[in-house]
């Protein structure tokens, strides 16, 4: 079997860095950049993982999304999170889940902005979205 160096055309694609990824601010988010690091545009079909900074007082509204579960591992900042009739402040080294079709929100609070590492199994794509 052939190996192939880390130069190679196309090999940045397995080893995402958050800095290369160009941002985007999601439907229904004010205050907030996403950069996909793992989505159909690097060959995931099961995956989608993202960076997201979302600064303070800042975040998404009410929603959910069909069919589509989201996993929250906070790396930086403070956000107060609704979900399943419950509400919780979490800071880093915390994390959320948002099982598929559960409204839910996600607010930044506190001085400094939210660094957040998102999953999403299927990838969500900015597709599946439905407002509360």
């Amino acid at each position: 079997m052939a190996t192939q160096s880390p130069t190679d055309a196309g090999a940045d694609r397995f080893f995402p860095q958050e800095a290369q990824v160009a941002g985007y601010t999601p439907r229904g988010h004010s205050g907030t950049v996403n950069r996909r690091l793992v989505s159909a545009d690097t060959g995931a079909t099961h995956l989608e993982v993202l960076i997201g900074t979302i600064e303070p007082g800042q975040g998404a509204t009410p929603h959910y999304h069909p069919g589509i579960e989201q996993f929250c591992w906070m790396l930086d900042g403070h956000a107060r999170v609704e979900v399943g009739g419950f509400t919780r402040e979490i800071g880093p080294g915390q994390s959320c889940f948002f099982p598929a079709d559960m409204p839910h929100t996600f607010i930044a609070i506190g001085d400094e902005p939210v660094r957040v590492l998102i999953a999403y199994g299927p990838p969500y794509g900015e597709g599946a979205r439905v407002e509360c």
